[in-house]
Parts: C-alpha cells; sequence; structure tokens
C-alpha cells in the first residue's frame, strides 16, 4: 500500500493522516520495502514531522490519525502507538537540542578566526586605498577583494549563530506540538 501523510480538515484543527500497513511501520521500515513498489519508504513518525514542517501553523486541535487495516486494529493499540509516537519525540527532540547546541559552539568557535580574518582583510582593503595607489588597484583589491575576504571571514559564524539553527528551532517546536497532539487510530478504508 502506497501511504502518506494528508490533510483532512476537520472543526477545530486539521488532521495529520497516516496510512500503514502495520503498527510498527510508525516508527520503522523493512529494508526490502526499497525494492517493492509500493510499499512505505518512510516511517510514518517522520511522515507526519516533515508533513508538519510544511505546514505554515499547526492548529492546536489538530491530531494524528493513523489508519490501519481492519485486521491490525486491536484493543488498545491507539495507546501502544501513542507512548511509542512519545517516545519517538523525546529521542527526536533530544537529537535536536543537540544540533542546535553543536551549531551555537561551531558559531562562536569560528567567530574567532572568522573575526582574524574580518580584520586583516579590513586592514588589507584600507592599505590599498591610500591615495598613492592607483586606482585599479584601489578598485579591484580596497573596494573589491579583500574587502570581500573580510566580510566572508564573519559570515560562516554569523550564518552559524543567527540563521542555520532557525529550520533546528522549527523543528523542536514541530516535534514538541507532536507529543502533545492525540493519536486516533481507524480502520482503513477498503477500495
Amino acid at each position: 500500500m502506497s501511504a502518506s501523510a494528508e490533510r483532512r480538515p476537520r472543526s477545530g484543527g486539521e488532521d495529520v493522516i497516516v496510512a500503514l500497513d502495520r503498527p510498527a511501520e510508525l516508527l520503522s521500515v523493512e529494508p526490502v520495502a526499497m525494492l517493492e513498489r509500493d510499499a512505505r519508504i518512510e516511517p510514518g513518525a517522520d511522515e507526519i514531522v516533515n508533513e508538519l514542517l510544511c505546514r505554515s501553523k499547526v492548529q492546536r486541535r489538530a491530531r494524528i490519525v493513523v489508519t490501519l487495516p481492519a485486521e491490525q486494529v486491536t484493543a488498545g493499540i491507539a495507546e501502544t502507538l501513542q507512548t511509542a509516537l512519545h517516545r519517538y519525540c523525546e529521542a527526536r527532540l533530544a537529537r535536536v537540542q543537540r544540533e542546535i547546541e553543536v551549531a551555537w559552539r561551531q558559531g562562536l568557535r569560528s567567530l574567532g578566526s572568522g573575526s582574524i580574518l574580518f580584520v586583516v582583510g579590513l586592514l588589507l582593503s584600507t592599505g590599498f586605498l591610500e591615495p598613492d595607489v592607483p586606482q585599479f588597484w584601489q578598485d579591484l583589491l580596497g573596494n573589491g577583494v579583500f574587502l570581500v575576504i573580510g566580510w566572508v571571514g564573519l559570515w560562516y559564524p554569523l550564518d552559524l549563530l543567527f540563521f542555520a539553527r532557525q529550520p533546528l528551532k522549527r523543528e523542536a517546536q514541530i516535534v514538541e506540538a507532536i507529543s502533545r497532539m492525540p493519536l486516533v487510530v481507524q480502520a482503513a478504508d477498503v477500495p
């Protein structure tokens, strides 16, 4: 069965619907599935995260609807899947938080060498802007090459400190929202 998360509006929020063939597909898929044309190749939990990352806003009353073949819907399966999804969210959130911290530390570390490159670039740029330097070299090296080198030195650290962490922060918010969403299990419609 080809499965994908879809949006199904309901009063108060948009559900995230994930069609699974087996409950275990919420967290993992068999590697052999890559050889099958219509098999699930992405765990349902990852699909939920990706679906919500694509949305501009997660509705407060949205819920996760897992559809399974009727014979797979058993007593307590919703609670089991909810617990498994909570554990998945805890693990993914911990990983994302580590990645945010690593980006911050890398940004701080690279700020030192980037600042040195920035200062050297500005000093060399200023040196080539002296009145006794021919206009060609002033334009090429003073207002060009060395000025660009100086700014490039700061770009990487500033990118890590202010921009690169934003997608990770968004992912953390989505994963936290998923951990609070109710999970409902329904029997799949048989075509």
